[in-house]
């Protein structure tokens, strides 16, 4: 459909999927809100412009930041997050370039939890404290993972 549609209720059938795909191991609890980075690769000809992410499903004040794998240096978000955690949002992280590196880099300094919003492998990062997978980068289940961290409205 055109890109200025609006986005699929959130209620319908591919939502109520989308939660039941949704698989969390480790502990997400938290006692601030987080920094939100969602990792892109430097580019990509499969993945062209159709938007993901945790984005439009977040509850206002939530901080969101984007980092490009291989090109962002760590430090960089650390001064960003200061003392919050920090969720990394991605699509097939473990194959990305830099995003392994990128991720416990950050993990070995601050809380955090990874969102794989493709299909995931078998790589879980050292040092995270959780690793969600969503099993898909649709609309529905960036407004699933939202919901499994606390972070929706």
């Amino acid at each position: 459909g055109p890109a200025d549609a609006p986005p699929p209720a959130a209620d319908g059938l591919g939502y109520a999927a989308a939660l039941r795909a949704v698989r969390v191991e480790g502990d997400l609890t938290r006692d601030t809100a987080p920094l939100v980075v969602q990792v892109h690769a430097t580019s990509t000809i499969a993945e062209g412009r159709v938007p993901w992410g945790l984005g439009p499903h977040l509850a206002a004040g939530v901080e969101q930041a984007r980092a490009v794998a291989g090109d962002t240096d760590p430090d960089q978000l650390r001064r960003l997050a200061g003392d919050r955690p920090v969720v990394l949002v991605g699509r097939h992280l473990h194959r990305l370039p830099g995003a392994r590196e990128l991720v416990e880099a950050l993990a070995a300094t601050h809380q955090v939890t990874v969102v794989e919003m493709g299909w995931p492998g078998a790589w879980r990062p050292a040092g995270a404290r959780a690793f969600v997978a969503t099993h898909g980068a649709s609309h529905a289940n960036g407004r699933a993972a939202a919901d499994a961290l606390g972070l929706t409205a």
